[in-house]
């Protein structure tokens, strides 16, 4: 099994586009707060990895899913789900990830937008 975890904060820290839109440090995370208090806010899940392409009965590569949570507020001055989600996208596009799912839910009482995005790709030998 392979620890992307890192790999995942990586690609998303590392785009200047997305810390701007997020307005500053600490909007990223790899495990869900007790509470989501601090919008908008990235956490990201390593959700499934399994191996495939099996030679002599060993694998030889891996395929890696991670979740993508966005959350922001419906309120004025607030980027929206879709306007991260974009940049979201186009970063993990860039490094050849496949985006399987696209939704979002609101919370209309909280004035709360929920975006979950997943996206696979898939890794011969180490990284």
């Amino acid at each position: 099994m392979l620890n992307l975890k890192k790999y995942y904060k990586t690609l998303l820290t590392s785009s200047t586009e997305l810390e701007t839109k997020l307005g500053k440090s600490g909007k990223i995370l790899s495990a869900y707060p007790n509470e989501v208090k601090n919008f908008p806010l990235i956490v990201y899940e390593d959700t499934n990895q399994n191996d495939i392409e099996f030679s002599d009965n060993l694998p030889e590569a891996t395929r890696a899913v991670v979740r993508i949570h966005i959350f922001t507020k419906t309120l004025t001055n607030y980027p929206t789900t879709t306007e991260i989600g974009e940049i979201v996208h186009n970063i993990f596009r860039g490094d050849y990830w496949a985006c399987t799912l696209n939704q979002e839910t609101d919370d209309v009482e909280d004035s709360i937008k929920h975006r979950v995005m997943d996206f696979t790709r898939e890794f011969y030998g180490s990284l």
